[in-house]
Parts: C-alpha cells; structure tokens; sequence
C-alpha cells in the first residue's frame, strides 16, 4: 500500500501566503506570454439606433385644406348652438322652479288668511260658551286592612 501523507489544516497566514506567491507567478507568466484583453467587470450599454419614421409625410392639397377649414368651422357652430341650448333649457327649468315656489307661497298664504279669519269670527263671537262633562265622582272605597306580623323561627 502506498503512503498517503496526511493534509492538515492550514492557517489563515499560510493560506494568504501561498496565494500571494499564485499571483506572483501568474503575472510573471503574462508578462512572458502575448498580453490579452482586460477583462471587464461591467457589462457595457449596447447603443439603440435612433428610430426613423418610414411614413411618408405628404403634403395636403388645398381642397384637403379647405375641407379642413369648412369642418372646424362646423363643429365650432354647432358647439355653440348647443351651448346656446343648453342655456335655454336651463332659463327654463329656472323659470319653471319660480313658477312652482310662488305658487306654494300663494297657497300658503291663503293659509294663513283663512286661519287668521277663523280666529278673528271666533274672537268677535260675545262668548262662547263651553260646558265642561262632569265626570261622575269616584267612590273610594276604603277597607280595614289588617296586618298581621309572623314572626321568625
């Protein structure tokens, strides 16, 4: 059987010892070999090409251009006419609201006219008379209540 030396573990000073001398000897070995690339640690930003517009732009004619104009000035008609009557409608309901609370007002009053006439008859009236039902008087009957004390045991 062969020998197998044993591995023990090394120290933390042993260990950066034998890595210093690692590193050591790579960089001899790069200085006698052709020099490579550098390596890099970041990754680099790749470039996006500016997007172009493959639509052509083209010119409008001028009937294009006066269809344009007749339509914008259309729309902007009609706008107003219907602010116009959105206007009316709202005069209306205003108007109609007017309407509805001077009536109440007139009825409410009329109330209060026929009240204060009916007040004014009975006031003008010499006297009133007003009789008064006599209840009939209850008898209160009182008996003798006897109390009788039973003493505890």
């Amino acid at each position: 059987m062969s020998e197998v030396p044993e591995i023990k573990p090394l120290k933390k000073t042993e260990k950066l010892e034998i890595l210093k001398k690692q590193l050591e000897e790579l960089e001899n070995e790069e200085d006698d070999e052709e020099q490579e690339e550098p390596v890099v640690l970041e990754k680099q930003k790749k470039e996006k090409p500016e997007k172009v517009d493959k639509r052509k732009i083209q010119e409008k004619s001028d009937k294009q251009k006066q269809q344009f104009e007749n339509m914008r000035k259309a729309r902007e008609a009609k706008i107003a006419e219907n602010k116009k009557l959105k206007a009316q409608l709202a005069k209306q309901e205003k108007e109609e609201l007017e309407k509805k609370i001077v009536e109440k007002a007139i009825k409410v009053k009329k109330k209060q006219i026929k009240k204060q006439q009916v007040l004014d008859e009975i006031s003008s009236e010499e006297e009133i008379i007003v009789k008064k039902k006599e209840k009939p008087a209850v008898k209160k009957s009182v008996e003798n209540i006897t109390v009788k004390f039973i003493p505890f045991m």
